[in-house]
């Protein structure tokens, strides 16, 4: 009887360093860590002069409670780090812009921080849900991006090129989430000979059918933040709208590939379980 209850006891105990482990990496390793997560996308759609460019995504960087100048600037220098050739912001600049305005300061802070990312090729944004909640902040952060050299692709494409006429194609379409997207307006000079790459803040937007799936090569998305906290049998701690039907990882869509990114920022709780803060670089492979 008494070796029964000490092996409950052993156990319950092991249990509780695993639990209180977990937690300790949540709430102080894992929030400050940054993840590179490397990907080789193969294709024959992608010219030969494009061949091991790096294009860089990262996400959500939600500035404000949680995501101050110190943290951000350690995301910004593991993204100088990669050296990346291109460089794509997902959108959701600021946590809760409409309720904790940014002042001049910090605007300018942003400003310089993210003028500083270096991409030889390009830097490109989409918006996120909480970049447009009114028009005030959509102009501030639209004003941002552009300070920082960083061009907003707002149902628009944009051919990217390598010392060559040939190239890829990014395809930005607005938030699905407070914002206008216009799938056809983006999609409306693009051709499915190329490699296309469409880029949007809420995932959810590739449920939309009208999307020519055969057509993109490759679809990026953030907002669900990865849940930040997953929990084993139980699930998700939290859902985004926008990201319920695709909330983390890679999916294939009628052929077209999905990738929904955890992102770099967390928002209500400064904590992450089973999905670490992260950028994606993803390296173009030209296939014969």
């Amino acid at each position: 009887m008494v070796r029964k209850l000490l092996r409950i006891v052993s156990i319950l105990l092991v249990l509780a360093l695993i639990f209180m482990g977990s937690m300790y990496h949540a709430l102080f390793v894992a929030v400050n860590h940054t993840n590179v997560r490397y990907e080789t996308l193969r294709s024959d759609k992608i010219p030969e002069s494009m061949n091991d460019i790096q294009i860089l995504f990262f996400t959500d960087v939600e500035y404000g409670a949680f995501m101050n100048k110190n943290k951000l600037q350690d995301v910004i220098d593991t993204i100088n780090d990669v050296q990346a050739d291109v460089v794509i912001f997902g959108g959701d600049l600021f946590d809760h812009p409409e309720q904790n305005v940014p002042d001049e300061d910090t605007i300018s802070a942003m400003t310089k921080m993210l003028k500083s990312i270096s991409a030889p090729l390009g830097k490109y944004a989409v918006l996120g849900e909480r970049d447009q909640v009114n028009e005030e902040v959509r102009t501030m952060v639209t004003q941002i991006l552009d300070d920082a050299d960083f061009e907003l692709l707002s149902n628009t494409a944009r051919r990217i090129r390598n010392q060559s006429m040939s190239g890829i194609t990014l395809i930005g379409v607005d938030s699905q989430v407070n914002g206008s997207p216009d799938i056809d307006a983006a999609l409306s000079n693009i051709s499915d000979q190329e490699y296309n790459i469409m880029i949007t803040h809420c995932p959810d937007l590739f449920t939309d059918e009208s999307i020519p799936y055969a057509s993109i090569s490759l679809g990026l998305a953030g907002n669900s933040h990865g849940a930040q906290i997953n929990i084993p049998l139980i699930g998700p701690y939290r859902q985004e709208e926008g990201s319920q039907t695709y909330p983390l990882g890679k999916y294939n869509i009628s052929g077209m590939e999905l990738q929904v990114s955890s992102g770099v920022g967390t928002t209500e709780v400064n904590a992450r379980l089973f999905s670490p803060s992260e950028v994606v670089v993803y390296r173009l492979a030209h296939n014969e």
